[in-house]
C-alpha cells in the first residue's frame, strides 16, 4: 500500500495488478454434462406422466420423493457452483518490498515497521483442538509455519530470528550506514507499535532508488473449522468442525475458552474506534442499533429469517449473515483508501475486503459472537498475483449435548475459525492466504498496525507490494464451491 493511515487496510500497488484474481480469486463455472437433444413434446409428456404419478402417491411416499428430489436438487446446484481452486499444501516465499524513489534534492528519510509473522496453529487460545474428560487429546493442527525470514537492503542479508528482540541501541548497521532491529512491542518510534517487528531506519540521496525486501519462506497448510461433506474428505479439521447440527446457542459462548474470546471480542457492542478516542468516533465495528442502524435491522431481518428451532443456533445466525453479505453486497474495486465502517458498507451497497469484513462483525456484534481481524496478503492459485488483505476470524460454541455426548470438556468445545466473505471461503485457511498478524486485545494495537511508518522529504515517495520469489504445491488442489448453505 501506498500508505499507512487509522483504518486504512493494506491495499498494495498490486490492488488493481489483475482484477478479479486477489482479493477476490477468480472463480471457475462447474461444467456440466449434456445428453442428446430431446423433443419439446417428448419432455411435456414425461413431466405430465411424473406429475400425475406424483399426485397419487401416498403421503409418505410424497415426503420420500420430495427428499430425495431436494438431494438431488442440491447435487446438481453444487455441481454447477463456481468454485475457486486451491492448493492443500505448499511452501513457499513472499517477499514484502518497498521501493523508495527520491526525485527531490535532499536526503529522503524512511523509518519502517515491518509486521514478522509467526507460525498459527488450528487454535490460537487453547493448548489443543478438543481435550476429552478421559485425559485425551486432539491435537491442534500447524496451518502456517515460519521456516526463516530474511530483510534485504544496501545489499546485505540479514536473517531475523523467529524469537527474541534486538534493541535500537544494538542495531545492525548496513553497508550504507542503515539501521536494521528486532525490538518488542511497545511506544515510540523504536519500538513495534502492534506486536514483534523488523524496524528499518532508511536514508535515500537524492536522485537515487532504493529497495527494501522483506522474504518470509513458510509451509502454509489448508485446514477447516467446517463439519461438512462440501469440504474434501483430505482437509484437516473437518471431523472436529463446527456444523449447524453441532452449534450451540448464543449463551454458551461466554462458557467456551474460558470465556477469554467472549470478554474480549464481544463484551461491548462496538470495536476499534480509528479517531483514537476523539470526538465523534469512527467505529469500524458496531451493532448499536442507535449508531448503526442498517447493520441492527440487517441483524433483525437475519435472525428473523432463521426457521423456528434455529433463532438461537450461533452457527446458523453466522452463516446467514456470511451467505446474505454474499449474495447482497458486490465487491467494490474502487473502495475508498480509509476502509468504510460496516455500517458505511451497508449504505454504500458495496464494499472490498476489510469493509464486507467490517460488516460480517458488525453484524456479529449484535449477538455477542466473538470476531476479530487478520491482516495479511493473498495470492492466486498460481502464486501470481499478490494483494493486501483482511479477513475475520470466528469463535463458534458446540451444544451442550454435543460437548456431552462425545465426553468433551465444555472449555475446550468450541472452534476459532477463519471468515474470508469476498472470496467465499467460510471456516477454511488455505495456503494462499499469507497471515501477517492476528489481532489481539487491546484494539489500540489494531492502530499500531497501520501506522507503523514515516516518511521524510521532498518529492519522496514509497510503494508497498508483495510477490512470490519461489512456490512448490504439495498434496494437489481441492475445489472450494461457492453455494449458499441451506439452514431449514
Amino acid at each position: 500500500m501506498d500508505s499507512r493511515v487509522k483504518g486504512e487496510f493494506m491495499r498494495g500497488s498490486t490492488r488493481k495488478a489483475k482484477s478479479g484474481v486477489a482479493p477476490v480469486h477468480a472463480m471457475k463455472s462447474g461444467k456440466t454434462k449434456r445428453g442428446g437433444r430431446r423433443k419439446k413434446s417428448k419432455i411435456n409428456q414425461l413431466g405430465l406422466v411424473a406429475l400425475i404419478a406424483f399426485i397419487f402417491f401416498t403421503p409418505d411416499a410424497r415426503e420420500f420423493v420430495l427428499a430425495k428430489w431436494a438431494e438431488l436438487e442440491e447435487y446438481v446446484m453444487e455441481g454447477l457452483a463456481p468454485h475457486q481452486v486451491y492448493p492443500l499444501e505448499a511452501e513457499y516465499t513472499v517477499i514484502r518490498g518497498i521501493d523508495l524513489w527520491n526525485n527531490g534534492s535532499g536526503t529522503g528519510h524512511l523509518e519502517e515497521a515491518i509486521p514478522l509473522p509467526s507460525d498459527v496453529s488450528s487454535d490460537e487460545l487453547g493448548p489443543v483442538a478438543l481435550a476429552f474428560n478421559d485425559g485425551t487429546e486432539v491435537e491442534k493442527s500447524n496451518i502456517q509455519k515460519i521456516i526463516g525470514m530474511e530483510l534485504r537492503i544496501d545489499g546485505d542479508e540479514i536473517t531475523i530470528p523467529k524469537v527474541g528482540t534486538k534493541s535500537k541501541a544494538n542495531a545492525v548497521v548496513t553497508s550504507d550506514g542503515n539501521l536494521v532491529w528486532w525490538p518488542g512491542q511497545g511506544t515510540g518510534s523504536d519500538y513495534c507499535p502492534h506486536g514483534p517487528c523488523v524496524r528499518v531506519s532508511i536514508d535515500v540521496p537524492a536522485g537515487t532508488h532504493e529497495k527494501v525486501d522483506f522474504a518470509v519462506t513458510l509451509h502454509s497448510s489448508t485446514h477447516t473449522w467446517w463439519h461438512s461433506t462440501r469440504m474434501d474428505g483430505k482437509i484437516e479439521g473437518k471431523s472436529e468442525g463446527v456444523s449447524v447440527a453441532r452449534s450451540g446457542t448464543f449463551d454458551d459462548i461466554s462458557e467456551r475458552g474460558w470465556g477469554s474470546r467472549a470478554n474480549t471480542f464481544a463484551s461491548t457492542m462496538n470495536w476499534y474506534d480509528r479517531n483514537d478516542g476523539s470526538s465523534p468516533s469512527n467505529w469500524a465495528i458496531d451493532g448499536r442499533q442507535s449508531q448503526a442502524p442498517n447493520i441492527f435491522q440487517v441483524a433483525s431481518s437475519i435472525e428473523a429469517n432463521l426457521p423456528g428451532d434455529l433463532k438461537d443456533n450461533a452457527y446458523a445466525y453466522a452463516r446467514a449473515t456470511f451467505d446474505w453479505l454474499n449474495t447482497n453486497v458486490p465487491y467494490d474495486i474502487n473502495a475508498p483508501n480509509v476502509a468504510r465502517s460496516g455500517e458505511q458498507c451497508l449504505e454504500a451497497g458495496m464494499g472490498d475486503c476489510d469493509e464486507q469484513s467490517n460488516a460480517f462483525m458488525s453484524i456479529m456484534r449484535v449477538k455477542g459472537i466473538p470476531t476479530w481481524y487478520v491482516f495479511g496478503a493473498l495470492t492466486d492459485s498460481k502464486f501470481e498475483t499478490w494483494q493486501g488483505h483482511a479477513w475475520a476470524y470466528i469463535m463458534l460454541p458446540m451444544s451442550d449435548k454435543w460437548c456431552e455426548d462425545n465426553n468433551v470438556q465444555i472449555e475446550t468445545c468450541y472452534v476459532e475459525g477463519s471468515v474470508d466473505v469476498v472470496n467465499h471461503k467460510w471456516l477454511v485457511h488455505t495456503p494462499t492466504a499469507y497471515i501477517d498478524w492476528i489481532e489481539e486485545s487491546p484494539w489500540s494495537k489494531v492502530d499500531g498496525y497501520y501506522s507503523g511508518g514515516s516518511i521524510s522529504g521532498n518529492d519522496f515517495e514509497r510503494k508497498r507490494y508483495f510477490h512470490t520469489e519461489a512456490y512448490e504445491v504439495i498434496g494437489g488442489t481441492w475445489n472450494n464451491k461457492w453455494i449458499g448453505e441451506s439452514l431449514s
